[in-house]
């Protein structure tokens, strides 16, 4: 054999052996990613998004940091079909491992498609201000159904150039029933809308109700509205009615109200410029900071509601509750990780993201005041949420929540008295399952 034909077989065999070599580490990568896939949980996260986009990209990065084992897919769905998409999970027991529901009896409502919260996670609610509202009957002794990460509640947002181009003082917005009602005539006569509004789907409920319901109901009053033990006959509840029905009819809203929601369509209306006012809430998508952004933070001011009744011992409270809480899943099968997110949606670290990105209020006790952003607005709200009370719309049961809304929307229209809209209100408490228990 040549030496030319020795050198060739030698390149030969080389090559076969590289190409082995290098089949063999493939086949060790491929082994080691299926490994390391094997120890990765993914847990699937049902939510509508509160603090917006980039707030939500942080919290996961930061959760699967401090979890290397644990990877999260959203499945993130607009606020207003959160419910029908949520309801066919729940049906058939299948779907995500986490789920993202309003404290209250939205949540109570649809604890059996919930986990209990085991001890060690309802630590983190240790630091917390509050959390029992995902605890059954707003009670922490008992059972518990998700952990919140941010404080709500309601105010009203008022736009300072537009009362001043209506002769209004920005610096003195309306305190009173009465003087709402000047104020709006003048927004009305410069070809703006007074209060920005939307009457269909939850907003109603958990939005205007609760700032009416403070100049009539006492925090007992309240406590028994969730227990179902408080009728719409009784004459504070048909005075609550009464206090809603007026914000139409007296011509206040925009004349869409009865077919928009507020989320989005009544906050456009408001943040484009042509509304002076809007009732919405401290955190997420429609609050401060959101506002502040397109109208600039030194044309906008938040206040309570005007009262409608100046004494009354809540009438300048603030509304206030946890905001959405997590829970796990009764059919989820990577409890564990998922426990684990709940705990963390609760703890120091989402909270300073929440602080810092998206605006929120943090209900967590251990988060510097000094990242706060600067805002006016939010000055303003700082000082208004420290005066709480129950917040009654997240007392109103499912069924209670939707005869509000469509009954508001037929009153606007002039198709239905407040006297029927009593009788619908009081017919849907005693078809609520959660408050005939």
């Amino acid at each position: 054999m040549t030496s030319t034909s020795l050198a060739a077989g030698g390149r030969r065999r080389s090559a076969r052996a590289m190409l082995a070599g290098l089949a063999f580490a493939s086949m060790t990568a491929l082994a080691g990613s299926a490994a390391l896939a094997a120890d990765t949980t993914t847990i699937r996260v049902l939510n509508w998004e509160p603090g917006g986009a980039d707030y939500w990209k942080a919290l996961v990065a930061e959760f699967e940091k401090q979890n290397p084992d644990i990877k999260v897919e959203l499945e993130t769905v607009p606020f207003d079909r959160y419910p029908e998409v949520q309801g066919p999970y729940i049906t058939t027991k299948s779907g995500p491992d986490v789920m993202e529901n309003n404290a209250g009896l939205e949540l109570f409502d649809r604890r059996r498609a919930y986990a209990e919260l085991p001890p060690e996670v309802l630590e983190a609610g240790k630091d917390l201000i509050t959390y029992s509202g995902g605890c059954l009957n707003f009670d922490t002794t008992k059972a518990c159904y998700g952990l919140p990460f941010g404080y709500q509640g309601n105010v009203m947002y008022y736009n300072k150039k537009v009362l001043a181009e209506a002769g209004l003082d920005p610096a003195n917005p309306p305190r009173t029933w009465d003087e709402m009602g000047a104020a709006c005539d003048k927004v009305k006569a410069v070809g703006k809308t007074c209060l920005a509004i939307g009457l269909s789907g939850i907003f109603p409920a958990y939005w205007d109700f609760p700032e009416i319901a403070r100049n009539y109901l006492t925090e007992d009053d309240m406590r028994a509205m969730l227990t179902g033990k408080m009728p719409w006959t009784d004459p504070k509840m048909v005075n609550v009615l009464k206090g809603l029905a007026s914000i139409t009819e007296k011509g206040w809203t925009n004349s869409s109200a009865p077919s928009i929601t507020m989320l989005p369509d009544g906050a456009d209306i408001f943040q484009s410029g042509n509304a002076a006012f809007a009732g919405t809430i401290i955190s997420d998508a429609v609050n401060w900071a959101a506002f502040g952004k397109v109208l600039g933070d030194e044309n906008l001011g938040a206040m309570r509601w005007p009262t409608i009744v100046a004494d009354a011992p809540l009438a300048n409270s603030f509304s206030g509750i946890e905001s959405s809480v997590f829970g796990v899943t009764s059919w989820s099968d990577k409890k564990d990780a998922a426990f684990k997110f709940v705990k963390f949606i609760a703890g120091k670290e989402n909270a300073e993201l929440l602080t810092k990105i998206a605006g929120g209020i943090s209900l967590n006790k251990n988060v510097d005041p000094s990242v706060m952003p600067k805002s006016q607005a939010l000055s303003q709200i700082l000082e208004i949420i420290k005066t709480p009370t129950l917040h009654a719309g997240v007392l109103l049961s499912g069924q209670e929540a939707d005869a509000l809304a469509r009954g508001w929307q037929e009153v606007a229209l002039g198709r239905l008295s407040v006297e029927d809209w009593t009788g619908r209100m009081q017919k849907a408490l005693e078809q609520s399952p959660s408050k005939r228990q």
